[in-house]
């Protein structure tokens, strides 16, 4: 079995900004470790995707959804010979993974707040 994946999500935590979502507890820490992630990522870096799925400014987790939802729509008929296909797949990966640790998160707190009948 390939220790590199975790039970839990599925999704390769070889990488540090993996890693950093899987320990996030909170919203504001997977918010925070995106925008960490995509800062990371150089002008040249970009330049290698197209204008409109470059994702920049990371204000809520809506915005997690939303680049999630908008990076799977670009199939691979849709490239041209510029555009850095693994790149773009490993920042899809990326706001997938936190997606999901939203998802986690959102459900955590809804259990914490909603009490149980006795």
């Amino acid at each position: 079995m390939d220790r590199s994946l975790e039970d839990s999500s599925g999704f390769k935590t070889s990488s540090v900004w993996h890693r950093q979502l899987e320990s996030t507890s909170s919203v504001d820490d997977v918010l925070a470790t995106v925008r960490d992630y995509l800062a990371s990522l150089t002008p040249r870096d970009l330049s290698h995707l197209p204008e409109t799925h470059r994702p920049m400014r990371i204000k809520g987790d809506d915005d997690i959804e939303y680049w999630t939802f908008k990076l799977s729509q670009h199939t691979s008929a849709d490239h041209e010979a510029w555009v850095d296909v693994e790149l773009m797949q490993e920042i899809f990966n990326h706001f997938l993974h936190a997606s999901v640790r939203l998802t986690q998160i959102h459900k955590a707190l809804a259990a914490a707040e909603d009490p149980q009948p006795h």
